[in-house]
């Protein structure tokens, strides 16, 4: 089985950056652009996402029970 894939984040992927690969290619991460910079920098991302999110939420429900009180 032959996959293709983009090795850079663009939609759509321009043909110079299309890499076809096999089943045994695709357990060498690295030639399809999964590195450990990739893997921390998502890991990264989502986890201040989240986080990001929280406080949000927790910061309106505070200002939200503020009002309340008024």
């Amino acid at each position: 089985m032959t996959l293709v894939l983009c090795t850079v984040a663009e939609f759509p992927c321009q043909s110079a950056h299309q890499v076809e690969v096999t089943e045994a290619t695709l357990q060498d991460l690295a030639a399809i652009g999964i590195t450990p910079q990739s893997v921390s920098l998502s890991v990264g991302l989502g986890f201040g996402l989240v986080l990001s999110l929280a406080m949000l939420g927790y910061g309106l429900g505070v200002v939200l029970r503020m009002v309340r009180r008024l």
